[in-house]
């Protein structure tokens, strides 16, 4: 009578982790999570400041096709700040067509550039417009903008200037605008300095 011997058991797959081994690999997880966190934290920096301009509409024709606005942006401290500041402007447009005679198809495109800052500036173009409500677009006029310290008043003139391509069409190209100012905070700080004060358009 033979003896049946229990079979041997099966050597763990190569994949499996010992569990002294999986231990070190989660607390090695748990410290690059950690890691991240403390870098995104330490970059983070106080949220922007946005401040937005008044709405207005610029009007474009064939006896008109240009068009341009102006508006003061100022950006104070009551007391003064050794802070520094990071300002950029952008522009949203809504660019409609209203033809004279019904069904016409021309389809007007409208350029704009955002003089904001010392930098080049960069011109944009909206999509084709076509008549009517169902065919009017958006676009955006963009600016890099510009550095400066809240020692003193920080103060520009931002300028939105439009032109129509197609000067020969019969009819008017209107555009609704607003300018939007952006103001990062040296991410050195915690926070904007107390009473700081952000200001497009006049007061």
């Amino acid at each position: 009578m033979q003896t049946e011997h229990p079979a041997a058991p099966r050597p763990l797959s190569s994949s499996w982790l010992h569990p002294s081994r999986a231990r070190a690999w989660a607390a090695r997880v748990a410290l690059l999570v950690a890691s991240v966190a403390s870098v995104a934290t330490s970059m983070s920096g106080p949220p922007p400041v946005i401040v937005e301009s008044e709405p207005g509409v610029l009007s474009l024709s064939p006896t008109s096709p240009t068009a341009r606005v102006a508006l003061p942006v100022r950006m104070f401290v009551p007391n003064g700040s050794k802070q520094t500041v990071w300002a950029t402007m952008r522009a949203p447009l809504f660019v409609k067509w209203t033809p004279d005679a019904p069904g016409d198809e021309a389809q007007p495109i409208v350029k704009a550039k955002l003089v904001f800052g010392p930098r080049p500036v960069k011109e944009s173009s909206s999509a084709p417009v076509t008549a009517g409500d169902a065919g009017a677009v958006r676009f955006e006029a963009l600016s890099d903008g510009d550095v400066c310290q809240l020692e003193q008043p920080c103060e520009w003139e931002a300028a939105l200037e439009l032109s129509l391509q197609d000067a020969t069409l019969q009819g008017t190209v209107d555009v609704e605008w607003r300018m939007v100012v952006e103001v990062g905070i040296d991410d050195t700080e915690d926070s904007a300095p107390d009473g700081f004060e952000v200001l497009v358009g006049p007061r």
